[in-house]
């Protein structure tokens, strides 16, 4: 029983390797291949769904490698973190406490778009803050509006 439980994990294992299981997905950042039929971002407001979608699903990693502007993340990861991404992805957890996930959610559902070029604003009524998402190879990214 043992042989034959080796015998089909070798199988497994060499059908994975000669189908590509070794394969990179295009868009792979930090080792975390983009999903977009979980979490699409073809629109702004859709990649701000899926941020939100990710965060209430704990996938933080996601939200930082996928979804958030990758230059502002390499950026953050070279600089601040000397390569480390988890330690970029435990700061972004740690400021995304559950009043950030509310205002999150309520851009999501009552903010006003607007467009600017190759750029999507969305702000709340009684807010100053607002959101900017930018396109970047047909996908939408939320950007940083802060000064690092």
């Amino acid at each position: 029983m043992r042989n034959s439980m080796g015998a089909l994990l070798g199988m497994l294992v060499a059908w994975s390797a000669a189908n590509g299981g070794d394969k990179v997905v295009e868009g792979t950042r930090y080792a975390i291949a983009p999903n977009l039929k979980m979490y699409p971002q073809s629109t702004a407001k859709e990649a701000l769904a899926s941020v939100v979608k990710a965060v209430e699903a704990n996938r933080v990693d996601y939200v930082v490698a996928q979804l958030a502007d990758p230059s502002f993340v390499d950026d953050r990861v070279k600089r601040l973190y000397g390569g480390r991404f988890a330690e970029q992805v435990d700061d972004a957890h740690a400021r995304l406490d559950p009043s950030a996930i509310k205002l999150l959610q309520r851009f999501l559902k009552d903010g006003t778009w607007r467009e600017e070029k190759n750029r999507v604003v969305v702000q709340l009524k009684d807010e100053e803050r607002r959101l900017a998402f930018k396109k970047e190879g047909g996908r939408w990214f939320m950007e940083n509006t802060t000064a690092p």
